[in-house]
C-alpha cells in the first residue's frame, strides 16, 4: 500500500513539474544515484553538471533522487512516459538494469548514462578508467605517509587504505590502481581496503575508518560516496589524513583532506547535454580518462615535490608507459 502510494505522488509531482517547466526544446531529466543530493561527492558532482548546462546552455531540467535501486525503473519510466525529454540521464553504475528495461520500452527517446556501460540503440554510456585515477591516489598516499613524522601524523609502518563503497568492478578497479601507484612509489607501503556496502551509510564508513586507524593506517582513500563523509570525519577526529573523491571536499576537513580523487562528472553530464543538443549524441560507449580531462586531483594540502612528481605519473600514464591493472 505504502509502495503505491508514493509511486502516485511521484507521478502526480513529475505531472506537475514537467507541466509548467518544459520548454519547446533543451529539456532534459536526470535520475541521481542512491545517496541522492548533499552527498558532496558524486551526485553532487552532476547536479553541477546540470546547472551548468542550465546556465550555459539554457536547458531546462527535472530530476528525481531515488531513495532505493528499486526506485530507478519508477523515475526512468515517469521520465520517458511524459515525452518531452531531449535526453535522460542515469547517474551510477546500478542504474544500468533499470535503464535496459526502459530504453528498451522507448525507442525514441534519447537516454544517457553515467559511470557504466550499457550497450543500447537509443544509450549513450560514459565510462571511466577508474584505475589511473587509483594510480594517482594511491602514489600521492605513498608519498605522503613516508613523512609521517615531519607532518606530525601517528607512529606507523607506512600504511594507508581505502574505504570503498560497494564491492563492484569500478570501485575494485580503484582499489587496484590505488594499490598499484603506492607500489610503484615503494614496496614498503602496506596498503589496507573494505567496503562499506552502501553509498548512504556515513556511520558504516566511520567504523571502518577508525577500524583502518587503529590499525596505524595514517592516509584514507573515502571512495565512498555519501558514505565516505564517516571516513573523513574519523580522520578529521583522529588526526589523520583522508582523501576526498569525485568532488573536492576539502571543506569538510580543511586540515585534513590531503587531496581529493576528481572525477568530473560535471564534466561528462554538460557533455551529454551539449552532445544532444548539437545534434551529435550517439548511442555508444565511450570511455574517459586522465588524457580526456576526466579523471585527475586536487592540489590541497600536497607539497609542491608530490605535486610535481605526480604531474610526471600523469604524462607517463598518457603516454601508455605505465601498466595499471583494473582489478584486485
Amino acid at each position: 500500500m505504502r509502495k503505491s502510494l508514493t509511486v502516485f505522488l511521484l507521478a502526480a509531482f513529475l505531472i506537475f513539474t514537467i507541466s509548467v517547466n518544459v520548454a519547446a526544446e533543451g529539456d532534459i531529466a536526470i535520475v541521481f544515484a542512491t545517496g541522492g543530493l548533499g552527498d558532496q561527492s558524486f551526485n553532487d558532482a552532476a547536479y553541477r553538471g546540470i546547472q551548468m548546462a542550465e546556465e550555459d546552455l539554457g536547458i531546462n531540467y527535472n530530476y528525481g533522487e531515488p531513495a532505493s535501486i528499486a526506485d530507478y525503473e519508477n523515475y526512468l519510466q515517469l521520465f520517458a512516459s511524459a515525452g518531452v525529454y531531449d535526453l535522460i540521464i542515469s547517474i551510477g553504475f546500478d542504474q544500468a538494469d533499470a535503464l535496459a528495461d526502459v530504453s528498451a520500452r522507448f525507442p525514441d527517446q534519447q537516454f544517457a548514462l553515467v559511470d557504466a556501460a550499457l550497450e543500447a540503440d537509443n544509450v549513450g554510456s560514459y565510462v571511466y578508467t577508474e584505475q589511473e585515477r587509483g594510480f594517482l591516489m594511491g602514489a600521492a598516499a605513498a608519498m605522503m605517509t613516508q613523512r609521517s613524522d615531519e607532518y606530525e601524523m601517528i607512529n606507523q609502518e607506512y600504511r594507508i587504505g581505502v574505504v570503498g563503497g560497494m564491492e563492484i568492478p569500478l570501485i575494485n578497479a580503484n582499489i587496484a590502481g590505488y594499490r598499484a601507484g603506492a607500489e610503484y612509489i615503494s614496496e614498503d607501503v602496506h596498503v589496507s581496503h573494505s567496503y562499506v556496502g552502501a553509498w548512504d551509510d556515513p556511520g558504516r564508513g566511520k567504523e571502518l575508518a577508525i577500524s583502518m586507524i587503529e590499525n596505524d593506517v595514517d592516509i584514507i582513500w573515502a571512495a565512498a560516496g555519501r558514505s565516505g563523509l564517516g571516513a573523513i570525519e574519523a580522520a578529521q577526529e583522529n588526526n589523520v589524513y583522508a582523501i576526498g573523491s569525485d568532488s573536492d571536499q576539502g571543506h569538510l576537513a580543511p586540515d585534513h583532506i590531503l587531496t581529493n580523487g576528481m572525477k568530473f562528472v560535471d564534466n561528462t553530464v554538460f557533455l551529454a547535454v551539449e552532445q544532444v543538443l548539437d545534434g551529435i549524441f550517439e548511442p555508444g560507449i565511450q570511455v574517459i580518462g586522465i588524457e580526456e580531462g576526466a579523471l585527475g586531483y586536487t592540489e590541497s594540502l600536497l607539497p609542491a615535490d608530490i605535486i610535481e612528481r605526480l604531474e610526471e605519473i600523469k604524462a607517463s600514464i598518457i603516454a601508455g608507459e605505465i601498466e595499471i591493472p583494473d582489478s584486485l
